[in-house]
């Protein structure tokens, strides 16, 4: 079962953004699809798989293929009859069971277009590219689903600082993956930090994220719940996509949008260079995105990035000394505020939050 195999394939592999790991591994997805279907690249390195039959199938499904780990390799998994974990490191179901699910569908026959991005994981660099130079293809399509938010029940209603879909088609996709089976239990969820759809809502009506089965992503404590990612497969391969409303429009700002939302926050534009040292993504966009996450107490990959900037001689030193338990919410707000308005660069912005949670012994 192709489900199966691109799921054992991709937690066994640490894949990095830009490892010749994460391009193989793109190679290994492009070998495994059904024939007489083949995959393209754009120059960026996303892999685009084109199963569309008519020009009423108007359904984009993304997934990213890179990993947070820090170096390639291979990752050890332990299985147990519900959950699968990683030995010791990052499991990588963030977004491994994502390329899974689009495989699936695949060799599903789900009529589609499918867009397999690299980078994610450093700012959205493969799906901002797109929205940046491919803004034709993604105005094609009426939705675009991810399959890469945490936990069992979250169709992603908003995105960063504001919405990605109307609660129509929210409920409707709850609703038609709940008719599959009673244990599928999906609400609409505003609270959406980041993922490659981000970058589209200004191009494609419905843009949403749906929940895929990992908890404790980005940690050694990672965990799929491979009961439900089962489920939730058999489901997404019943649902009729074409069929969902379209109500949102990409168009017209919506009350619960901030300015910024619309005006290059999540839009690829900051990419300033504060420093020759190639420690961590230097932009403001990916800066803010961890922040974001660290207010949902997601706050390891903010500690080291703010050690490997403040004391890159011995990050791991320096994050021994940073708590996080100084990250006060009205400190990550601020800091949100003045990224998004350029009122503060990243290097600043990294000094600053240095200060505030060192630990003096």
């Amino acid at each position: 079962m192709i489900l199966y195999k691109t799921l054992d394939r991709a937690l066994s592999v640490k894949r990095p953004h830009d490892s010749a790991a994460t391009i193989k591994f793109s190679h290994w997805l492009a070998g495994n699809l059904p024939d007489g279907i083949n995959a393209e690249f754009d120059t960026c390195g996303n892999m685009h798989v084109d199963t569309r039959a008519s020009a009423d199938n108007r359904t984009l499904f993304v997934a990213h293929v890179d990993t947070v780990h820090r170096k390639p390799g291979k990752n050890r998994i332990k299985k147990t009859r519900t959950h699968w974990h990683a030995d010791g490191d990052v499991l990588g179901a963030d977004d491994g069971a994502g390329c899974a699910m689009l495989m699936h569908l695949i060799h599903s026959g789900i009529a589609a277009y499918y867009i397999f991005t690299v980078g994610e994981e450093k700012g959205g660099i493969g799906a901002t590219w797109l929205a940046k130079n491919n803004p034709n293809l993604l105005r094609q399509f009426d939705r675009a689903i991810a399959f890469d938010r945490r936990g069992i029940d979250s169709v992603i209603t908003h995105q960063g600082y504001g919405r990605c879909c109307s609660d129509t088609f929210g409920q409707s996709l709850c609703d038609a993956i709940g008719s599959f089976d009673q244990n599928l239990m999906h609400l609409n969820d505003d609270t959406g930090v980041y993922t490659d759809t981000a970058e589209f809502v200004d191009l494609i009506p419905e843009c949403t994220n749906v929940s895929i089965g990992y908890s404790n992503e980005h940690t050694v404590n990672e965990s799929l719940n491979i009961l439900y990612f089962e489920l939730l497969a058999a489901a997404a391969a019943a649902v009729d996509w074409d069929a969902l409303p379209v109500s949102r429009d990409p168009l017209k700002p919506d009350p619960d949008d901030w300015q910024r939302y619309r005006t290059g926050y999540w839009s690829g534009s900051y990419y300033p260079t504060i420093s020759d040292d190639d420690y961590f993504p230097d932009d403001r966009q990916y800066l803010a995105s961890l922040l974001l996450d660290a207010s949902y107490g997601h706050t390891r990959d903010l500690i080291d990035m703010v050690a490997e900037y403040a004391f890159p001689d011995d990050p791991a030193l320096m994050a021994r000394h940073l708590n996080a338990r100084k990250l006060d919410p009205r400190l990550i707000d601020d800091l949100i505020d003045d990224l998004s308005t350029d009122c503060i660069d990243t290097e600043s912005a990294l000094l600053l939050l240095a200060d505030e949670l060192y630990d003096h012994l």
